[in-house]
């Protein structure tokens, strides 16, 4: 059925006039008089009973001009929603995190909101690993990774630097060291570490182990999770000492108990990065980075930084 025919039939039945319809649709009154005869040959029905001066909807005709109405108006929201998305501004939106984006997700999400509001945004709270293995398989459409150090090594994945920040210690407040100011991880070797599971974060694990092993030593390790919750509530207990990033929006979760120590290295600061599957398609992917683009990063002052190393985006290979 010819979606033209259609609507102007539905304009002749709400005018009953060939004359007034073809004024409100702007053709020639043999035109339109065609295009329902057009209509009436593919249906093989009469649709007008056609008086001298006047036209009456048959039997078929009422029936056309009511589910007509429904298909039209499904039409145009089928029409309005392929435009909206092929522009990237109606959809969804899944974002997968690990729980240290408190620095610049909300304002993001803020901001996304308010340029896109028809794009719901679906955030996931994950470990590394996980994040990972949905991206992949395009459960997620975008995540927040880490990279250590550095240098940021080129994976399988697309990514873009959003965050960086220096690294500290977490010790107990009874610890010999709590109130200095900075420590080289050195200092600490002969301590107990809670690290977060190699099994779930492999990048951020090996990060630490050379770290350690840069320094000739190798750590005893008291105890692995995935969760900071938990890293916190071990170093509370005294059971081993640990590490974040010194970030003023991870900061204020920790328990005043712990002594947080700025740790020294040119190692010593992590990357959060958007990761994304360079053959996804969903169109607001690239909106969501371009939200995230005007944070306009900058390396933090106390760090010195390789920025030849540093590219705000990583192709995948």
């Amino acid at each position: 059925m010819d979606i033209r025919n259609l609507q102007s039939f539905i304009t002749v039945a709400q005018c009953l006039s060939f004359t007034e319809a073809a004024k409100r649709i702007y053709i020639g009154q043999s035109a339109l008089s065609k295009q329902i005869a057009d209509l009436e040959s593919e249906l093989g029905v009469e649709l007008f009973f056609r008086h001298h001066r006047s036209l009456e909807l048959t039997p078929a005709g009422k029936t056309l001009l009511r589910e007509g109405h429904g298909l039209m108006a499904k039409i145009t929201d089928i029409v309005e929603k392929t435009r909206q998305a092929q522009r990237g501004i109606r959809g969804s939106l899944k974002i997968g995190c690990f729980g240290f984006e408190n620095a610049f997700l909300p304002y993001s999400l803020k901001r996304f909101r308010a340029l896109y509001p028809q794009i719901s945004v679906d955030i996931r709270v994950l470990t590394l690993r996980m994040i990972e293995n949905a991206i992949e398989s395009e459960e997620l459409d975008l995540g927040f990774t880490l990279i250590m150090g550095s240098e940021l090594k080129a994976n399988r994945f697309s990514q873009r630097l959003i965050h960086r920040t220096p690294m500290c210690f977490l010790l107990p407040g009874d610890h010999p060291y709590a109130g200095a100011t900075s420590l080289d991880i050195s200092a600490l070797a002969a301590d107990s570490f809670i690290v977060l599971s190699d099994a779930e974060t492999p990048d951020g694990f090996n990060w630490f182990m050379n770290l350690c092993a840069n320094r000739d030593f190798t750590p005893n390790i008291a105890s692995k999770t995935t969760r900071m919750e938990s890293v916190y509530w071990y170093v509370e207990a005294g059971v081993g000492i640990s590490f974040m990033p010194k970030d003023p929006s991870l900061v204020r979760h920790v328990p005043a108990c712990i002594s947080l120590v700025s740790m020294q290295g040119e190692e010593a600061y992590c990357n959060i990065m958007a990761t994304w599957k360079k053959e996804h398609s969903n169109p607001a992917v690239p909106l969501f980075l371009k939200v995230l683009e005007s944070l306009n990063i900058k390396p933090d002052q106390d760090v010195q930084l390789d920025t030849k190393k540093l590219p705000r985006t990583i192709a995948g290979r």
